[in-house]
């Protein structure tokens, strides 16, 4: 069965490092994904330079459209499950 965690993301370059990381120790049978709501501080590159699976937003869409993309995202890639 393959899981997913949708991680909507809007300007957390405090926490989202820590949190994919918790991810990773705690609920290693899940995949995940960083949905960057199109931030303005340093998610993008704290994301990219730990090499997190991240999705890019051109715009901000809020959390509802941040949402809604790792659904998609999850649906296209044929997972059985997806929490946020």
């Amino acid at each position: 069965m393959k899981k997913l965690i949708i991680i909507p993301a809007y300007n957390e370059e405090e926490c989202i490092e820590a949190t994919v990381r918790r991810i990773l120790k705690y609920a290693p049978e899940f995949d995940y994904v960083v949905i960057n709501d199109c931030s303005t501080d340093n998610t993008r590159k704290i994301c990219e330079r730990n090499h997190f699976n991240i999705l890019n937003l051109p715009i901000n869409l809020g959390i509802g459209g941040a949402v809604q993309t790792g659904y998609q995202y999850a649906l296209r890639h044929q997972y059985d499950v997806a929490v946020q």
